[in-house]
């Protein structure tokens, strides 16, 4: 079972009581294993070493991108090596001796082609960000843009994203053709990149020339992009900036300041967590909302290692800790007011262990809420999923927590989720009806004459 991808879609309805533009939809790339959008590229390209037959991967790129084939290497049991050139001492600090390779290389000789060689003799899979696997990680980002279009219901106007490398626009912007050509969509929605000033440059100077020379291409690089990154694929870059034309969108630039604004914002409003330096996306939708020149409309940012400070876990079975007894506890705890008897919250869990999801909210390591999802066993008769119970902590009540562990089941269950509500519960009806379900019938149980 793919252990990636799948993330949390979130409606953020607060920001837009501030903002006043439409609708906002903020993907949670942080809620990945690993906690970054690359866990998605990196579960694929360590499936592909393991089918190549190579059990060592020399991986080299940004900290995130490392420790991301680093967590799927370790689950798939492949050896892992970081390779140090001068004046990378970061990578001391945050890795294993034994698992750094002292690299050297002569004046003008390329970098990637010295760990192409290295992983040519020592037969290992080579994983360099930017650089290598280009269709793979392509790929695997599509599914990502495909989760956007179909949760959205392919109604987009606005799509927020960070541009580097291009993976993610050129992944984006295929999904949209490809919607475009199955009649899915009508006119692509608009991508927006929040980005540094030296990515603007190279921007504007391929409007002029359909092209990146390698001159704009070194020359507007400086510290978002080193001269040891600048043999990334450029075909893909271009790729990108085309799809940022072809969509009508923009390059939008933003600076420190902005980007630690809108990451404070997110944490205050929305209960996100997210490092300033992650915040590109929101910094560029926000710099247009806040100048007017946005739109009403519907609106998406990915976030690449954006997560709910509520943190939602899908337990996957028993152990020391959570015991069945344990989850049929919190279950019956959480919910006493409409408790059923124990021996249905029992097959209830037990069917949502073996064929649903159970879904575990936190928050500060204490346990705060659950959600038991069971399976119906249909496909078309009925939604496939029922959501048995939800149910929060007392001290939790008004903070989020259901409708992240809501929110959380749509996805999980692809939107394929009906639940039972009390007539008179007026405040869960609403909250219920706000994430999109639906009165469609009254349930009638018989008790008998």
């Amino acid at each position: 079972m793919q252990k990636s991808g799948r993330t949390p879609l979130m409606r953020a309805r607060k920001l837009e009581k501030i903002l006043q533009v439409g609708e906002i939809y903020i993907k949670l790339e942080g809620a990945n294993p690993s906690g970054h959008k690359h866990d998605r590229i990196a579960e694929v390209l360590v499936k592909d070493a393991k089918a190549h037959g190579q059990n060592i991967i020399i991986v080299d790129g940004s900290y995130s991108y490392i420790k991301s084939v680093k967590y799927f290497a370790e689950i798939e049991e492949v050896g892992v090596r970081v390779p140090v050139f001068s004046n990378e001492k970061w990578k001391s600090r945050k890795f294993e001796k034994s698992e750094l390779i002292r690299m050297s290389r002569g004046a003008g000789t390329n970098r990637n082609t010295i760990l192409r060689e290295h992983a040519l003799e020592e037969n290992a899979y080579l994983a360099v960000e930017g650089y290598t696997s280009t269709h793979l990680s392509l790929t695997a980002l599509e599914v990502m843009a495909g989760e956007i279009l179909r949760k959205m219901d392919y109604r987009i106007d606005n799509i927020f994203i960070q541009l580097g490398y291009g993976y993610t626009l050129t992944s984006i912007y295929s999904s949209m053709l490809r919607s475009w050509i199955d009649g899915k969509i009508e006119h692509y929605p608009r991508v927006v990149c929040g980005t540094w000033e030296h990515v603007n440059k190279v921007f504007e100077n391929y409007k002029k020339t359909s092209s990146i020379s390698e001159k704009s291409y070194n020359e507007h690089t400086e510290d978002a992009w080193t001269a040891e990154q600048t043999n990334i694929d450029k075909h893909l870059l271009e790729e990108s900036l085309k799809a940022v034309e072809e969509t009508n969108g923009t390059i939008q630039p933003v600076d420190d300041e902005l980007l630690k604004e809108s990451a404070k914002l997110l944490r205050k409003v929305e209960q996100i967590k997210i490092r300033s330096h992650e915040a590109y996306p929101f910094a560029a939708f926000y710099k247009l909302a806040q100048s007017g020149k946005l739109k009403k409309g519907r609106h998406v940012i990915i976030l690449n290692e954006a997560k709910s400070a509520v943190k939602v876990e899908n337990i996957n079975d028993y152990d020391d800790e959570l015991t069945k007894e344990k989850l049929i506890d919190y279950t019956r705890t959480w919910l006493a007011q409409y408790s059923d008897s124990v021996l249905e919250t029992e097959e209830a869990v037990k069917n949502a262990m073996e064929k649903g999801f159970i879904l575990l909210a936190s928050r500060n390591d204490e346990y705060e809420g659950i959600c038991v999802v069971v399976n119906m066993g249909y496909d078309h008769f009925h939604p496939k999923y029922h959501l048995a119970y939800v149910g929060t902590d007392k001290t939790s009540k008004g903070r989020g927590v259901a409708t992240e562990l809501i929110q959380r089941a749509l996805d999980l269950s692809e939107g394929s989720l009906s639940l039972h509500v009390d007539l008179d519960n007026k405040g869960a009806k609403k909250l219920y009806e706000k994430l999109g379900f639906k009165h469609c019938y009254n349930r009638m149980i018989y008790y008998g004459e």
